[in-house]
């Protein structure tokens, strides 16, 4: 009995301890266990107690508005005091005077605004908007109406910005070459931009893209893809001149389609560390030759993603130059051949082999030259069979995930794959 009653003494001890917790503790625990501010966590822990609603609420960071949401607005304002990030992506009504109300109303500490896509770019709200809040930092008008000089007021408006995102810009036709010049002069004006995207500005040049990067002496990233009159004089203007580059985008674009010549040309085109993803899927103009020459250019690259692109034996002597390589997609790529990977290739660890015409004797020297492999995907590898996925689960000790989509496999093969902590996809 004496030893009940020390336990359940020491029972309801612990019970108060964790009842009374303050406030600060809770919220050290929440964040510790919530990632990226998710919201079916917030949700869950807000329905424990009003007290966990009060700390959920003040860790909420992040808020999307759409139509639904809307007539509960500033209810929610009043409830997440710390937002900041408002997402009106797919919120249509007029975000002009919404803008100028949250400004006068509720001056948010904000630094990432999303506008909502097919709008008119609400340039006399974002003014008001900007009185208030002037923490700002990243700005979102994918998919906008856009006018000659809308774009000017963002200078003045955040001089802060370091993100800047004008995706698919809807601009009439006459008007392009306007608007290309207010982008520069944008640029010209806004020193801190580090990430800039341009998706899909179809009517984009060489000789636009080179006098953009005159400006951008702190860019991070950029993503060109879909600008289809681009070429590599686009990729090595910025690499040349932006010595912070880290990562290029430029997928469904004309890389290649100048012929740089072969890899005796280090000497004219020279060798950029700096960059360590690039992404040139989609490029019909891409040969082997080519790529061995930006192996040796970006001889640092981490992720190369070349998913459908007409590309052969390049690739295995583009691994041997870039020895910093983590993650490769080869995705659609069906003329690759890695026959010719004879070599340790120890950093590797993402291979996207999907839809490609791969073989057993293919993933046996994967196997032994890959080891560091974590993810494989074959997704639709019809020349593949269980004896080389056996290869790769056998000798690839550090694989976690195989996707094998598309395949019949028998139930020793599931097996060998659970029994070696790998999951199967």
């Amino acid at each position: 009995m004496k030893r009940k009653r020390i336990t359940s003494s020491l029972q309801s001890s612990s019970q108060q301890i964790i009842l009374y917790l303050p406030d600060d503790c809770w919220e050290s625990i929440f964040k510790f266990i919530i990632n990226n501010n998710d919201e079916n966590s917030l949700k869950c822990l807000s329905l424990v107690s009003k007290q966990f609603l009060s700390i959920t609420n003040r860790l909420r960071f992040s808020l999307n508005i759409k139509e639904a949401t809307r007539p509960f607005l500033f209810s929610l304002f009043k409830r997440f005091t710390n937002l900041t990030s408002l997402d009106f992506s797919y919120c249509h009504y007029s975000i002009g005077i919404l803008l100028r109300q949250i400004s006068i109303f509720f001056p948010l500490k904000l630094t990432s605004l999303k506008l909502p896509m097919l709008c008119t770019f609400p340039a006399n709200g974002l003014r008001t908007f900007s009185r208030n809040v002037t923490t700002l930092t990243s700005l979102t008008c994918s998919g906008i109406y856009f006018d000659i000089d809308d774009l000017l007021p963002i200078v003045d408006c955040f001089p802060l910005l370091k993100e800047l995102n004008i995706c698919r810009p809807k601009v009439p036709k006459n008007n392009e070459t306007n608007f290309v010049s207010t982008i520069q002069r944008l640029l010209s004006k806004s020193p801190c931009i580090q990430h800039l995207e341009l998706q899909s500005t179809y009517f984009l040049n060489n000789q636009h893209v080179v006098d953009f990067c005159l400006c951008l002496g702190n860019l991070v990233s950029i993503n060109l893809n879909f600008c289809h009159h681009l070429t590599e004089t686009t990729l090595f203007s910025l690499v040349r001149n932006c010595y912070s580059l880290i990562e290029v985008k430029m997928e469904c674009t004309a890389i290649g389609k100048e012929n740089v010549g072969n890899s005796d040309s280090l000497v004219e085109y020279g060798v950029y560390p700096q960059l360590k993803s690039l992404y040139l899927g989609h490029n019909s103009w891409l040969n082997d030759e080519i790529i061995i020459l930006y192996a040796s250019i970006f001889p640092n690259l981490k992720l190369l993603d070349l998913q459908d692109s007409p590309i052969s034996e390049g690739i295995c002597q583009g691994l041997r130059k870039c020895c910093k390589l983590k993650h490769l997609n080869l995705e659609f790529c069906s003329g690759v051949k890695l026959h010719g990977i004879n070599f340790a290739v120890p950093k590797l660890e993402v291979l996207n082999l999907s839809n490609t015409k791969v073989d057993n004797e293919t993933l046996y020297m994967i196997s032994k030259n890959c080891c560091g492999l974590l993810r494989l995907l074959l997704e639709k590898c019809n020349d593949v069979t269980e004896k080389g996925v056996k290869h790769v689960v056998k000798n690839c000790t550090q694989l976690r995930e195989i996707n094998l989509a598309g395949f019949h496999l028998s139930l020793k093969i599931r097996k060998l794959i659970s029994r070696r902590g790998c999951h199967l996809c």
